[in-house]
C-alpha cells in the first residue's frame, strides 16, 4: 500500500494528511471543493437525513430549529455528520457564523441549556468540549423539522 502525505495551507492553520492514497486525494479534493466554495450533493442526503453535501445554513433551512438550544443541536448534528466528534463553544459560534445566522451573546448558555433542559448534548472527553448524545441525535434526524400543527 502506497503512503502519500499531503500539507494543506488553510485559513490560519496548516493541515497534513497522511495515509493510503485514495484517502489523502479525497481530503485534498474536499478542501479544494471548500475553497472554490462548492459542495458535494448526493441523493443520500435526503434518504438518510446526514447533512452530506449540504452547507450549515441549508442544513439549518432543511431542519428548521426553533431556539438557540435547538440550533446548537443541529449545528452540533452537522459537525458530527461531518466528521468532528466533540465540538467546542467557538467550533459552534463558527457554525453559526457560516450558517449565516447570528449566535447568541453567549453560545456556552446554549450549550449549557441544550445540555441540562434537553438533553440533546453531552459533556465531551476534556473541559470545554461537548458531543451530540444519542437523544439529540434522534431528534435532529427523525423529528426535525416539526411537523405544523
Amino acid at each position: 500500500m502506497e503512503i502519500c502525505k499531503a500539507t494543506i495551507d488553510f485559513e490560519d492553520s496548516k493541515i497534513t494528511f497522511e495515509g493510503p492514497a485514495e484517502f489523502v486525494h479525497e481530503q485534498v479534493r474536499k478542501f479544494a471543493d471548500l475553497q472554490r466554495g462548492e459542495t458535494r450533493t448526493g441523493s443520500a442526503s435526503t434518504a438518510d437525513h446526514s447533512p452530506q453535501g449540504l452547507t450549515e445554513k441549508q442544513f439549518l433551512s432543511e431542519k428548521k430549529p426553533r431556539g438557540h438550544h435547538e440550533i446548537v443541536t443541529v449545528l452540533g448534528f452537522f459537525l458530527h455528520e461531518n466528521g468532528t466528534e466533540e465540538f467546542s463553544e467557538e467550533d459552534i459560534r463558527r457554525a453559526y457564523l457560516r450558517s449565516d445566522v447570528r449566535p447568541p451573546k453567549h453560545v456556552s448558555q446554549a450549550l449549557r441549556d441544550a445540555k441540562n433542559n434537553f438533553d440533546y448534548i453531552e459533556t465531551g472527553s476534556k473541559r470545554g468540549l461537548y458531543r451530540l448524545s444519542g437523544h439529540g441525535d434522534r431528534v435532529v434526524r427523525f423529528d426535525l423539522p416539526r411537523a405544523a400543527g
